[in-house]
């Protein structure tokens, strides 16, 4: 017999619920325990939990992680997920294929529409930083894995938030969620390629224009020479959150060399307003000499098929295997803990742009004790610079900031967690993010 049996409790139950699509206890438990907190059946009192779990506040986040289940990327979203769930939610992780032959496996260097490892990858993830596991991924065939659609569509309803970082993942059942926030991490990307007129939310990409909030790591935007339009959205500045305790303080005075995590031209260039906007590469060549000047204490971890790698480590870089280092979070976690600091060039377009972006990596970096020397894009004028962070426009810039952090080294490791501690701390983001849109932070008593 079903686990539900609507007149035993001499009542009825509308079809707008969907039990007549619903064949398993599973599904039957989770929509029950949102309507009735404990129930008499067969003379036995059964409670749901909602006198506790439906009073928690609740937040779907959408993203990516099963398609491309690599360490630093995968890393970069755990501090959201885990930083809400500090700030007292529930969290379901939600994603959609988005197109065909999405996702990544490391192991065969290969895309294909299976999605098995980055779910195992994702279980594995979640597990090792106490998240409870709540997720839907929606496959290529429809579908859903972890969370139903019945399940899913009923969390929405009754979700206080819909957070999307980036809008790579849409499903109609976000529609109702009540308050849905955009966060864009790649500043110009997003709005360069944004239809100048409103268009709707398609599966796999969430358009800017269904959501209520805006939020931005260009934190220059808006301002009279940064050109990434608007497109009349309110875009908030904020920065990547990084939880603190994800990655711990490692001091190493004996690291050699400065390293950096770095795709070579992950995309085309883009076209706006005549102007053109391009990756890393354009960026590189303009510092290509910078071991010449200060010495061979430079290594890339260099993602890219059409990369020059001969060119560069003539130059006198070392190349680091990618795919080693980026193979979980903890793996790229560990290679950022034994440099002796970051150096990285920016993407061409938040360079040119005054975007004011900054990088999740260079925080990471910041948050274990490392000083990061990186290319100016605005960052400095809402960030303490020159001392354990520093922002560099040119060659010289660059040679002269590395020999400071040489000179003083422990000093620069300091601040570079002090900066961390006060300008990314997940909690402290997160929370002003919530607060702006209305939102509880914190455990309710």
């Amino acid at each position: 017999m079903p686990l539900f049996n609507p007149g035993r409790l001499g009542c009825h139950i509308s079809p707008l619920w969907g039990f007549e699509n619903i064949d398993d206890d599973r599904s039957e438990r989770f929509l029950l325990s949102f309507m009735f907190p404990s129930c008499v059946l067969g003379g036995n009192v059964f409670s749901f939990g909602m006198n506790q779990e439906a009073m928690k506040k609740t937040a779907v986040v959408a993203g990516y992680l099963v398609r491309y289940p690599l360490g630093g990327h995968v890393l970069s979203v755990l501090h959201w997920l885990v930083g809400l769930q500090r700030l007292g939610y529930d969290i379901t992780f939600v994603e959609h294929f988005g197109w065909p032959e999405s996702c990544y496996d490391p192991r065969t260097n290969s895309m294909s529409d299976d999605p098995s490892y980055g779910l195992a990858e994702l279980q594995r993830n979640f597990a090792a930083v106490g998240l409870p596991g709540n997720f839907c991924f929606v496959d290529a065939e429809g579908q859903y894995h972890g969370t139903s659609q019945a399940e899913l569509q009923v969390l929405c309803e009754r979700a206080d938030l819909l957070l999307s970082v980036w809008g790579v993942t849409w499903l109609d059942e976000f529609a109702a969620c009540r308050k849905r926030v955009f966060i864009d991490t790649d500043p110009g990307f997003t709005q360069f390629q944004m239809p100048t007129t409103p268009t709707p939310s398609l599966e796999g990409y969430g358009s800017p224009y269904d959501f209520h909030y805006h939020f931005t790591y260009g934190t220059r935007i808006g301002q009279p020479d940064c050109p990434i339009p608007q497109h009349g959205l309110h875009w908030r500045p904020t920065r990547p959150p990084v939880v603190l305790d994800l990655l711990p303080v490692s001091y190493t005075p004996q690291a050699e060399l400065f390293t950096t995590v770095m795709s070579w031209s992950s995309r085309q260039p883009l076209v706006y307003a005549g102007e053109e906007y391009g990756q890393k590469d354009i960026e590189f060549w303009r510092i290509a000499d910078l071991p010449s000047r200060v010495g061979p204490q430079f290594e890339i971890a260099l993602a890219g098929a059409n990369a020059p790698r001969e060119r560069i480590a003539a130059a006198g870089w070392r190349i680091a295997d990618t795919r080693t280092i980026t193979a979980t979070p903890w793996t790229y976690r560990d290679y950022l803990a034994q440099s002796r600091g970051e150096f990285s060039v920016a993407v061409n377009l938040e360079v040119k742009a005054r975007s004011g972006w900054f990088s999740d990596r260079t925080a990471a970096y910041l948050v274990s004790g490392k000083p990061a020397v990186v290319q100016e894009t605005g960052f400095s004028e809402s960030l303490p610079t020159g001392v354990g962070l520093f922002a560099f426009q040119t060659i010289d810039d660059a040679a002269a900031m590395i020999a400071t952090v040489n000179a003083d080294y422990a000093r620069h490791c300091t601040a570079a967690r002090r900066i961390a501690e006060e300008y990314f701390a997940a909690e402290k983001v997160i929370g002003e993010i919530l607060t702006a849109c209305d939102l509880p932070v914190g455990e309710e008593e």
